[in-house]
């Protein structure tokens, strides 16, 4: 039988989210506007940008038993995403994510991976022996990579089509190339990974990260939009340019966009359109997901709806 569905594994976090002023204060003191604290996490952001479409999408990871995991599996219950796959650890605490924003939208972040650091191989194999595999199955690396090595390894085993998102960067990514049918990744990490220089072309980027393993590689490229290889073709999309709130969850909301497209077979070009208006839509205010009506509106910009003709809404 055909795999369906869609299964993102990885990372849950609660992420504190404080909005610096404009102001620049003395001595290591800088006073916030605002402050706001969310379910997030690279897994969890992609995995509420997809139920937004498919309800049906599943996630498997870990947090704490802790007041912080209560308040993840309700935002996703919420949201109608079981939590059959979320484990609950006793012996670590929820993932935080300490995340400052500037007036420009743009952040960074403290992540404390508390729970998700116990993440395992082990894990996935067990949810594997319970569960149908999937149509797609979706990674990144905020969780333990050998955890991240063994999802890739079995999902791709069982039949699934395996999109890595190759964030955020470490020392091995470049090994992990191969082990995915779609990897995402932006600029710099690109960069980072095949040790040259940002200036680098792009469609010589793309070329060197297929030489280097990766099937069909994607880079998000920010207000330049996206260019991808995908089999001999470069696909290139442009983006409307925004006024930046957040730029917290854009990454994550492109890859759930993205590969929402890819699920109901859209041809790929159409993905990536897909993908940079989701992109686009959550980088201009505070939310780090999609919601069903960001759908009816990226539906309405591409002239196409995302589910499957046959499948209705």
């Amino acid at each position: 039988m055909r795999p369906t569905g869609i299964c993102v594994v990885g990372s849950l976090n609660v992420d504190l989210i404080a909005y610096l002023g404009a102001e620049v204060s003395a001595a290591s003191y800088v006073t916030g506007e605002n402050f706001e604290m969310a379910a997030g996490g690279k897994s969890l952001n992609a995995a509420m940008s997809i139920s937004s479409l498919d309800p049906t999408v599943t996630l498997v990871g870990r947090v704490g038993s802790d007041h912080l995991g209560d308040f993840i599996t309700g935002a996703l219950r919420e949201r109608g995403i079981t939590t059959g796959g979320v484990i609950r650890d006793g012996l670590a605490h929820t993932g935080v994510g300490h995340v400052r924003v500037n007036p420009e939208g743009e952040y960074d972040t403290v992540v404390v991976p508390g729970a998700n650091g116990n993440f395992s191989p082990a894990d996935v194999d067990a949810y594997l022996e319970d569960h149908e595999p999937p149509a797609f199955a979706v990674l990144n690396l905020e969780v333990p990579l050998p955890a991240v090595r063994r999802a890739a390894t079995r999902f791709r085993e069982l039949g699934s089509t395996v999109v890595l998102n190759l964030s955020p960067v470490h020392a091995e990514a470049k090994d992990l190339l191969g082990l995915a049918d779609v990897v995402v990744m932006n600029l710099s990490e690109a960069c980072h990974v095949l040790n040259v220089p940002q200036s680098t072309d792009v469609p010589l980027l793309l070329k060197a990260l297929r030489e280097a393993g990766a099937n069909t590689p994607v880079l998000t490229l920010g207000e330049r939009g996206v260019a991808a290889l995908s089999g001999n073709d470069l696909v290139q999309a442009a983006v409307e340019p925004i006024h930046v709130v957040n730029s917290v969850g854009a990454g994550d909301s492109f890859l759930g966009a993205m590969v929402l497209a890819m699920a109901n077979e859209h041809p790929f070009p159409v993905c990536l359109r897909a993908a940079n208006e989701a992109g686009r839509l959550v980088c201009g205010r505070s939310e780090s997901f999609l919601t069903p009506e960001d759908v009816l509106h990226i539906e309405n910009v591409l002239g196409v709806s995302l589910a499957r003709a046959s499948a209705g809404r």
